[in-house]
Order: C-alpha cells, then structure tokens, then sequence
C-alpha cells in the first residue's frame, strides 16, 4: 500500500530538494541562525525534511515534530538527528505534551486545518512559544490569481489566505497585533538563474499591483506565490 511519503517521493527529486533547501535558508535563516545552537525547535508538518536538514547542518538538534503520518515521522525520525515525534490530526490533542519552544515553523500546513480548528492552532503553538521565539507560518498566498491552481490542485486544501486574512486570524486569537508581520516568501538570490526569475517575477507583481488599483477594489502589495506570517513573542 502507497503512504504519504511515497507520494512525496514520487513529486521530488535531488534537485528539487536542494532548491526547497534554499528557500528554507533564505527565508527563514535570519529567525533561525542567530540563536543558541541549544535552542528547541518544533516543527509541524516536516514534509521530506527540508528544515530539519537545514536545522541539522546549522546544529540544532533540539528538534520536536508533529505529523499525522506514521511514513513521514518514521522517516524524519531515521533520518535525521530530532527530539520527539508527535502524530496527531489536531495539535490542541498534543497541548500537555508538547515543550516550550524558541521557533516553531509550519510550512505548507495551515492550508490543510479544518477552518475550526484555525484558532486553536494559534493559540496552541503561541502558548508553547518562548519570549522572544518565533512562530512562522508560510501558506499560498491567494492575492496571486496563478496561486488558484496550488489551492486547488490538491484535494485535501480547506483554504486560501492573503496577507490581510492571516493578519485577521492571529487577532482573532488574541495574539498582539505589534509582534505579528507578514511577509513575502521569496526566491533565493543565490544564483544566475534565480536573480533572472526574481526579475520577471517582480515585473509581473507590478502588473498585477497595477491591474489592482484599476480595479479599485482591496488588494495587496505582497503577491509572491507563498506567504509567511512571523509572530514574534
């Protein structure tokens, strides 16, 4: 029988594991990088380990994560160096057992929660988080119209969010508007060929900026394919 792992498996290669390895690292790098090598982490939803990877070669070995998947915790657990593994469909089931964390990322997660379950999710990690710790979140950014077939192209998606619902959803639990930031999830300028994508990206962000304020409808100036919400305790 196929797992989730297989399938993953099946959409990535070597190279693509390298190139989300970058994203990881410019991304998210400056949250991650300046703090104590003994520091906890958690992550939620690990995927193929493209942060615990990343997480490892900056040693950090302090590292919980959450699943609902036994193929993906088995195989973050074999093959990297973490912590604990919790697999659960609803993190406020794992509250009494999770630590007390200085980041806690969730990339690519938030998108497949239950709309009732958005709340609790937030208010769940945010109680878990150190002073001065971050919480990052990264989804698909709706306000993109080429992002409808990321929404879309999976079946097990609930939801899409912009810059302005993310905002919306971490006052709606309580969190303070001064530690929250949204912020693009941007391509790597770490070569040729990304500097060139960077470029056109950035060209056809202002078309669609421009096309936005024509309409004069609500719009929103971050437009990258994916979006993070840093919130900072």
């Amino acid at each position: 029988m196929s797992t989730y792992l297989d399938y993953l498996n099946q959409i990535s290669s070597k190279k693509t594991f390298s190139r989300k390895l970058d994203y990881v690292k410019y991304n998210f790098g400056s949250y991650i990088l300046s703090r104590e090598r003994a520091d906890k982490v958690l992550e939620i939803g690990p995927g193929l380990g493209h942060t615990v990877k990343f997480l490892n070669s900056s040693g950090f070995i302090s590292i919980d994560i959450v699943d609902n998947d036994d193929s993906i915790l088995n195989y973050i657990k074999d093959k990297f160096e973490i912590n604990k593994i919790f697999k659960t469909n609803d993190i406020k089931e794992i509250d009494n057992h999770l630590d007390h964390y200085d980041v806690i990322i969730a990339t690519q997660v938030f998108e497949h929660i239950p709309q009732d379950q958005y709340k609790s999710f937030l208010t769940t990690l945010y109680k878990h988080l150190n002073k001065n710790g971050y919480l990052i979140i990264t989804v698909p950014n709706m306000a993109n119209p080429f992002t409808i077939c990321e929404r879309y192209g999976d079946i097990t998606h609930t939801n899409g969010f912009t810059d302005n619902s993310l905002i919306e959803l971490a006052a709606m639990s309580d969190i303070p508007r001064s530690s929250i930031k949204v912020k693009a999830y941007n391509i790597p300028a770490y070569n040729l060929l990304n500097i060139i994508r960077i470029f056109f990206q950035k060209t056809l962000h202002l078309m669609l900026l421009l096309m936005s304020i024509v309409n004069a409808g609500s719009y929103s100036k971050l437009l990258t394919p994916n979006i993070s919400l840093v919130i900072k305790k």
